[in-house]
């Protein structure tokens, strides 16, 4: 492959993710203090771009400095009584976390646990809770990355608080904020976190955390952390202020993403989003390969190899034409790639990244056809919608 100079650089994987420039300008400004009232009006109106994004019409969602994981263990802490039994659920790298997060911190873990590419049904996290009576908190991964499943929050929710009504729920939205259906109230969840760095399109730095009323008015003593306390932090925040210095030009960055994602509305960013990971994972069914995830999610599209193509080459193949994307995970990693277009993309990159798939393949030994992934891309992006409508390609 000739290359005549510095490549162009591509960021395609599911976080971090490509930032808008108006995003990267915003950040770039002259930081405001942190104690003052212009800088808490933009912090108010960074968590309303969250409540929006996710449904919470009362926007008291928590900004925190940090990842998604300082997040997930500060709503944790926030919301399970220590040394209180936990049931985590998992298929995937992020949902094994959680479980070991709640034994760091000296909680009784019961793991449930689902094959990898797969779901856990709800009525298997019921039959545990009856199993295992008195769990104080089960632990959910809406969106798992690793594995590119979607997993039934809703169905999974509704089983806990039929089976076990005290149990709060905690759950890991870290890459479907902004990207699937997230509806924490109508569920009846009790905390939701996710990062900066995915469906927000910031750089990483941000944790976000929301707690359910009933949290809030019961927060289990004794309190647990200090910097991260969110029974401290969600009334401060809700007055323009923060407990300690936050990171003040990624919370001005979420201000300016706002406009950016919702302008068209929330339902019209998820189905653009839905329709790009879509394509993409047509593309690699052109191309030979197949669909790890049983119940894809629109974050990232997880695809197996063929046998015989090991992942890794593959995965060096699009970083040596300047695009990261991500491979498999743990005992994923010998066959499983995970191209994402989370950030700011629009269809012309779902194409772009379809021809690298191609030209990449085609390096590995794979007979693909020249242009089968990226017509099977055009074809998903430019079908009209349920509707019946044209879909202009964006």
């Amino acid at each position: 492959m000739n290359r005549p100079g510095p490549l162009k650089t591509r960021l395609a994987a599911p976080g971090p993710v490509e930032v808008p420039p108006q995003v990267l300008e915003a950040i770039a400004r002259a930081p405001l203090h942190h104690r003052t009232d212009a800088f808490g009006a933009l912090l108010l109106q960074a968590r309303q771009v969250l409540a929006e994004l996710a449904l919470l019409p009362d926007g008291d969602v928590a900004i925190l400095s940090g990842s998604g994981t300082s997040a997930f263990e500060a709503a944790f802490l926030a919301t399970v009584p220590a040394g209180a039994p936990v049931l985590a659920v998992s298929a995937g790298k992020f949902g094994e976390r959680w479980a070991q997060l709640a034994r760091r911190h000296g909680h009784e873990v019961h793991e449930l646990c689902g094959p990898w590419g797969g779901t856990v049904n709800p009525e298997r996290i019921a039959d545990a809770l009856r199993e295992h009576r008195g769990v104080a908190a089960v632990t959910l991964v809406h969106s798992e990355t690793s594995t590119g499943v979607l997993h039934d929050v809703a169905a999974q929710a509704a089983a806990i608080s039929a089976a076990a009504s005290d149990a709060r729920i905690v759950v890991d939205a870290v890459t479907s904020l902004g990207v699937s259906e997230l509806d924490p109230l109508g569920w009846g969840l009790d905390a939701v976190v996710a990062g900066s760095q995915k469906g927000v399109m910031l750089p990483p730095g941000l944790g976000f955390a929301w707690l359910s009323e009933r949290v809030r008015a019961e927060p289990p003593a004794p309190r647990r952390s200090f910097a991260s306390d969110l029974h401290a932090e969600l009334p401060a925040q809700r007055d323009g202020r923060s407990g300690t210095t936050p990171a003040v030009g990624l919370i001005a960055g979420l201000a300016a993403a706002g406009p950016l994602l919702l302008h068209e509305g929330r339902e019209v960013l998820l189905g653009r989003r839905a329709r790009r990971n879509e394509a993409l994972l047509a593309a690699g069914e052109a191309a030979g390969l197949t669909r790890f995830a049983l119940r894809p999610s629109p974050a990232v599209a997880a695809l197996r190899l063929p046998a015989g193509t090991p992942a890794p080459p593959v995965v060096a193949g699009f970083a040596r034409r300047g695009v990261r994307i991500a491979g498999g995970q743990n005992q994923l990693k010998p066959f499983l790639i995970r191209p994402s277009l989370l950030g700011w993309a629009d269809a012309f990159d779902t194409l772009g990244l379809a021809g690298t798939l191609e030209a990449v393949l085609r390096e590995a030994g794979l007979p693909v056809p020249y242009g089968a992934a990226t017509a099977a891309a055009a074809r998903v992006l430019e079908a009209p919608d349920a509707a019946g409508q044209d879909v202009v390609a964006r």
